[in-house]
């Protein structure tokens, strides 16, 4: 009681004297506005500095350990994603990369193998196919008896008159059973009509009399009627390299063209290449000089098409994927100047009838 000095404080504090009513007067007395002024001045002031003195530095540490361990939890955090990011991509680089390349150049391989299994399966069956044939002949040493029924085909021979006299077998004979029964309306399942050709391309095939399939001026080369013949025993060199197609009455084959200052070669670019009359596949070597006309040609109503005829009667109808490109072999064909070649100036087909004196 005088160590808090409350007689000062509290000078209506009730006696503690053990009375048996001071629980009752004390109760009361808590109420009255001298008890709640030395709470507030003395008694709560007093609790927040000992609260302060006692837990202020304790609550520094814990705040400044849990500060170190979030720190800590999160550059250890970073560091782990960080070494994640180089783990994956050591093992990208070392693992999933070499593994692709190497699946890759395998599948192309194998494929490759297969192609040529396939090819060399094919070519060695029709060179088969053609020596029994030689040996089984009616005149050979092995004819046989009872031969097959021979179908026959018209030659690709052909005169100066573009007429084929001759008869020569046909080795691989269709009888179209499928076109039969899709015209008798016989067949299963019924193939969609082709689609239409894009509105570009039909465009691009209207007829018009003022627009006639003829070469630009830019794309003519400068000929010169003049201009001295070149020696023939120069090197011979490459001039136009294309991917083309070969036009025939039956197929249409993929391969290249390319013509040199004393060639023209167009090599066969199909996977399967067929037994023809020349060997196999469609590949040939003609000599430029044998080369008499060129003309522009339209393939499936689009004008990018060119047509190549030979002294010896031989013709080949070249497509091209773009008329520019067509456009551009023929330029250098004409620049070549064939010493065989008819017409060097015209250009549409009614300047080559004009100049063919056909119509007089």
């Amino acid at each position: 009681y005088e160590t808090l000095q409350l007689q000062f404080f509290l000078p209506s504090l009730p006696p503690t004297n053990g009375s048996p009513t001071f629980y009752e007067d004390f109760q009361l007395f808590c109420t009255t506005p001298e008890w709640r002024s030395f709470i507030e001045k003395h008694v709560q002031p007093t609790m927040a500095q000992f609260e302060m003195d006692t837990f202020a530095k304790s609550h520094d540490h814990m705040s400044n350990f849990w500060n170190a361990c979030y720190d800590a939890m999160m550059s250890s955090s970073q560091r782990r994603e960080q070494e994640k990011g180089a783990s994956r991509k050591l093992f990208q680089e070392l693992v999933l990369e070499p593994v692709v390349k190497r699946s890759k150049a395998e599948n192309t391989r194998h494929a490759n193998v297969l192609k040529q299994a396939n090819n060399h399966h094919s070519t060695v069956l029709k060179q088969w196919r053609s020596l029994c044939r030689l040996l089984t002949s009616p005149r050979s040493a092995w004819a046989d008896r009872n031969p097959p029924e021979v179908r026959w085909k018209l030659s690709s021979a052909e005169t100066y008159s573009r007429m084929r006299l001759k008869l020569v077998p046909n080795l691989n004979f269709d009888q179209h059973l499928e076109a039969s029964a899709l015209r008798d309306n016989l067949a299963d399942h019924l193939h969609n009509p082709a689609e239409s050709l894009p509105l570009a391309m039909a465009k691009e095939a209207k007829v018009s009399e003022l627009e006639d399939d003829q070469l630009a001026e830019e794309d003519l080369p400068v000929l010169d009627n003049q201009a001295e013949p070149k020696e023939q025993n120069q090197r011979e060199k490459l001039v136009v390299s294309e991917d083309c197609e070969l036009i025939t009455t039956v197929a249409v084959v993929p391969g290249r063209l390319e013509v040199t200052t004393q060639h023209v070669y167009f090599y066969d670019g199909s996977s399967e290449k067929e037994e023809t009359e020349g060997g196999i596949g469609y590949d040939f070597k003609r000599p430029l000089s044998h080369l008499r006309e060129v003309h522009l040609r339209r393939y499936n109503l689009r004008r990018s098409a060119l047509e190549l005829f030979f002294i010896d009667q031989a013709n080949y109808f070249l497509n091209f994927k773009k008329k520019v490109v067509r456009n551009k072999v023929y330029s250098c064909i004409l620049g070549l100047r064939p010493p065989n070649q008819i017409y060097f100036g015209s250009r549409s087909p009614q300047e080559l009838l004009k100049a063919s004196g056909l119509t007089q």
